[in-house]
């Protein structure tokens, strides 16, 4: 047999060989996510893609997806409350309310159930607050999503508008301070967590005797000056026009819709 037939005959069989090495690693590929998959079925409510910590993140972050990542785990696994990954844009932008350990699935425990008034800020603004009274800002009937216009009176007696489309991202009133007992001991926790959250607004406070302390509102950053200045001058007032109001009431209604949420799932879960 000459050299070339050889050699002809050994590439055969190494070709063959080779083919026969692939094609058995990729039969062991398929059995072995065959038998992964039949493991996963087997678990009591099937599989859930879910957003679990990188690293650790610590109490009171702001959540953002690049602090997770999708996994798909068993449902038997998974504690109660847990968030699929396709629900994370309800609390996207929350922070957590306590520590989130590295591999920890994110559930709702882990995250404050209202976005904090000052996260909701927009790129190029900043949060300011200024004294307030009943006078100068529509009777202290100030509520957080109101979009009012600053306007300011100058020493010669005429008044100048300042700034347009304001947002109220919060306030406070002295009857929050000066009314003894406003909650029990027991409520403590809750009450810290409103005073967190900016849920309590002059909506749910006492009518008698409250009157307006102060308001927090978010300012393009080109404004903050101006507006500081006014604000020390003591002349600036809050001015809510007609066209405002819509967006207001549309806050006002989605916040109680999300309050309804919250006491629906809180009673399904005492269930």
């Amino acid at each position: 047999m000459s050299q070339k037939r050889r050699l002809v005959i050994s590439l055969a069989a190494g070709i063959a060989a080779a083919l026969c090495a692939s094609l058995f690693l990729w039969s062991q590929a398929q059995s072995t996510a065959q038998t992964q998959a039949e493991i996963v079925e087997q678990f009591k409510g099937g599989a859930k893609q879910v957003l679990v910590a990188r690293e650790h993140i610590a109490s009171g972050t702001v959540l953002s997806l690049n602090l997770f990542e999708e996994q798909t785990w068993p449902g038997i696994c998974l504690p109660e409350g847990t968030l699929v990954a396709a629900d994370f844009e309800k609390v996207e932008g929350h922070r957590t309310a306590t520590t989130i350990l590295a591999g920890e699935a994110l559930s709702r425990a882990r995250v404050f159930d209202k976005q904090l008034p000052l996260d909701r800020l927009s790129e190029g603004m900043t949060a300011v607050t200024l004294p307030a009274d009943n006078v100068h800002a529509l009777g202290g009937e100030l509520l957080r999503g109101m979009r009012l216009t600053l306007m300011a009176a100058t020493p010669n007696g005429r008044v100048t508008e300042l700034a347009t489309y304001i947002e109220v991202l919060s306030a406070n009133t002295s009857a929050i301070q000066n009314t003894p007992n406003l909650l029990a001991e027991n409520d403590s926790v809750e009450n810290s967590r409103l005073t967190l959250t900016g849920a309590a607004d002059t909506q749910s406070l006492p009518h008698s005797g409250e009157s307006l302390h102060w308001v927090t509102l978010s300012i393009p950053n080109n404004q903050v000056e101006q507006v500081l200045t006014a604000a020390r001058a003591g002349m600036i007032h809050l001015v809510l026009p007609k066209e405002n109001l819509a967006s207001a009431e549309a806050q006002g209604s989605e916040n109680e819709f999300e309050a309804h949420e919250d006491d629906t799932a809180s009673s399904e879960a005492g269930e």
